[in-house]
């Protein structure tokens, strides 16, 4: 988990750089996943209970739904982000994608995703800015260009596929279930 958590630094940080250091070690996506991204999400997830003590007039059977939510939102995510990417990421590369590769930038993402959704529950405000940080994930999406194999003029049509896929449906979803809940 440290090294996954080491890989979203990097891809915070720099991200063109962070892609070059992932593609230099390869990592198993798999491994990162159930190794690394689900206890994450579980974190995450348990970073819902704050609410406890933030928010007045918020219970325990409110946040343990909210938690649940949160952790089965970005469970679904990384299922529906490789299918999309499956369905329709042949189209923008020079050569047939590397499921590898997509499947390990699936996962950096929605880690991401779920660094931003951590942030966000561990402060007690809410704040805007927090608001606007799933764009920045978008910009460290849009610097794996190299690192998937993207042709020069579907640019800008992969970094709209990976912002749906990546960023759009995990966003869908919590807020969805997170109405229904309210």
């Amino acid at each position: 988990m440290l090294t996954f958590l080491r890989y979203l630094l990097q891809l915070i940080l720099a991200p063109a750089k962070g892609w070059e250091d992932i593609e230099a070690s390869d990592p198993d996506p798999e491994l990162l996943t159930r190794k690394a991204l689900y206890p994450l999400t579980g974190i995450a997830a348990a970073t819902e209970f704050l609410a406890l003590f933030y928010s007045r007039g918020t219970g325990l059977p409110e946040v343990l739904m909210r938690a649940t939510a949160l952790f089965g939102t970005y469970f679904t995510a990384v299922f529906i982000a490789r299918l999309i990417f499956e369905l329709y990421l042949g189209r923008l590369t020079t050569a047939a994608p590397d499921s590898r590769r997509t499947s390990t930038m699936t996962v950096c993402g929605i880690g991401l995703m779920v660094l931003v959704r951590m942030l966000e529950n561990c402060l007690p405000w809410n704040l805007v800015l927090l608001k606007f940080l799933p764009i920045y994930v978008v910009l460290v999406l849009y610097k794996a260009i190299p690192y998937i194999g993207v042709r020069r003029d579907s640019e800008l049509s992969f970094t709209g596929l990976a912002a749906a896929a990546i960023v759009g449906v995990p966003l869908a979803i919590y807020y969805l279930l997170y109405l229904i809940i309210q």
